[in-house]
């Protein structure tokens, strides 16, 4: 018989630690319109560990920590929070509207907003523009 060790309790509050942490980094990047690639970019991390934190496989340091609550507009508390965010009122919107629209135009106008917010919002890059 095994009896329940510190240890194990310690294991396991950071798994579900982990794991709750970045399911929310997903979706706070998601209702932000990031992809990995984005995220990474503006938290200055390789795609893998932003990968590696969704997946609960990492946790971040509590400066990486508040840094992406700073990048996801969220608290550090919501991205420790058990439950899940909530979507924005401008999303709820956007789906409210495209959700009659067959799939071929849904994909089109997400390919447009896509497009629109990398107008205003621009990435960082590594190299200077050439004007």
């Amino acid at each position: 018989m095994r009896f329940w060790q510190p240890a194990d309790m310690v294991k396991r509050f950071h798994s579900d630690l982990a794991l709750r942490l970045g399911r929310n980094i997903a979706a706070y990047r998601s209702r932000a319109a990031l992809n990995q690639e984005g995220l990474a970019e503006l938290i200055e991390v390789e795609i893998s560990t932003v990968s590696r934190y969704e997946t609960g496989t990492t946790l971040p340091s509590l400066v990486t920590l508040a840094n992406l609550a700073k990048v996801l507009h969220c608290t550090a508390s919501d991205l420790l929070d058990e439950e899940r965010p909530a979507k924005s009122p401008e999303g709820i919107s956007i789906e409210a509207m495209i959700s009659p629209l067959v799939a071929k135009d849904r994909k089109m106008l997400m390919e447009t907003i896509k497009t629109m917010v990398g107008f205003l919002h621009p990435r960082k890059s590594s190299r200077p523009r050439n004007r």
